[in-house]
């Protein structure tokens, strides 16, 4: 009988009050070095951030941690479009995508906006949506965590709960989705170099002749232009031009920002994260008018570097392609040069990263929809 099993024995869902336990509560034993925006570090600058109500959620067996969730709630006032189910189902839907067209008859009731308010499971930035698994965790563990966040979703008067960038590898939790009744629809390529260990010379050696061409002819636009490149840490000194460049970019592609927001949580990235947070800063004439963000995750050992975010001065960038040289040529360097194996340039400009070596998954949205009920 249940009653004879020991408390320390059962088997039970957590919910962890805020970031700032979550260590306590065995987190960090479930987060591998591909983990690093489902790190406590990084979770507690989301929560920070990210204007709305996370939740995080930890499996226990016999005491130990064996799964952990994180969820975040979405409706049609955060600004994080990456991973709010309408936004990515709206996508889909313009592109003629066969399955967003399903899940807008399905799922939606012919209006992305219906599948508002959502729980967002899993993460919500830049791909590879999924729960956190110790090494010897059970299909219940992972079972028992969608279990509970579908219940913080009823009780919450949810219309849906979504995974929004679930990896085409990730068979095991797009079995269990499917069997638990989502439908889905792709959502983004997730994309990641194999960084080579003979840095920017081996780098252009395993290009096509065209593209190896044109990158050096890009670089030598931005030398003729007076573009200087470095990496470098954030500083309190920096923080308001990057605030302003983040913003740019944010208005360019229909996101709500301004320039103060965006400095706030860029400094507040650098005050939780220290020297694991890095930005490649393009300078004209001593003026920095683009840059990229990079985060180090060393968990279990392993060392691996993830591309966050960026922003531009479009008007002094011209015609300049600073995108890819303070993004993605520069960090390479960098972390060839200090024996990073791996960057992930996460979801976006697809075909791009592919033509610039990296390997690439296909990821999907998988959406379960819900009875309303009062709240």
């Amino acid at each position: 009988m249940s009653g004879d099993v020991p408390a320390g024995a059962r088997a039970v869902v957590e919910r962890v009050p805020g970031a700032a336990a979550l260590d306590a509560a065995g987190w960090a034993e479930l987060a591998g070095p591909e983990d690093f925006f489902q790190s406590s570090r990084w979770l507690a600058v989301q929560e920070k951030n990210s204007g709305t109500t996370m939740d995080f959620l930890v499996r226990r067996r016999a005491g130990r941690p064996m799964a952990a969730l994180v969820t975040a709630w979405a409706d049609d006032t955060v600004p994080w479009l990456l991973a709010r189910p309408d936004a990515m189902l709206e996508k889909g839907v313009a592109e003629e995508e066969p399955e967003a067209l399903a899940r807008l008859r399905d799922t939606a009731g012919g209006d992305p906006a219906g599948l508002l308010p959502s729980l967002v499971c899993g993460g919500r930035h830049l791909g590879r949506t999924r729960p956190l698994t110790a090494s010897d965790a059970l299909p219940e563990d992972m079972a028992a965590l969608v279990e509970e966040a579908e219940a913080i979703a009823r009780e919450r008067g949810a219309a849906t709960v979504c995974f929004p960038h679930v990896d085409e590898r990730d068979t095991a939790l797009m079995e269990l989705l499917a069997a638990r009744g989502y439908r889905s629809h792709p959502s983004a390529h997730y994309a990641w170099l194999a960084v080579p260990p003979g840095g920017w010379e081996q780098f252009l050696a395993e290009m096509s002749k065209h593209r190896r061409r044109r990158v050096r002819l890009e670089r030598r636009a931005l030398a003729e232009a007076g573009i200087e490149t470095r990496i470098e840490r954030i500083t309190p000194e920096l923080v308001p031009r990057l605030g302003e460049l983040d913003c740019n970019l944010l208005r360019k592609y229909g996101n709500p920002a301004s320039p103060e927001h965006s400095a706030g949580m860029i400094g507040w990235i650098g005050e939780v994260m220290g020297d694991d947070a890095m930005v490649s800063v393009a300078r004209k004439d001593g003026v920095p008018i683009g840059f990229g963000m990079v985060l180090r995750s060393r968990a279990r050992g392993r060392e691996e570097w993830f591309g966050h975010r960026a922003g531009f001065d479009y008007e002094a960038q011209g015609k300049l392609p600073l995108y890819y040289d303070v993004l993605y040529y520069r960090v390479m360097e960098a972390a060839a040069e200090q024996g990073v194996p791996v960057l992930h340039a996460g979801i976006g400009s697809v075909e791009a990263k592919l033509a610039r070596g990296c390997l690439a998954a296909r990821e999907h949205s998988f959406l379960l929809r819900l009875e309303r009920t009062s709240r």
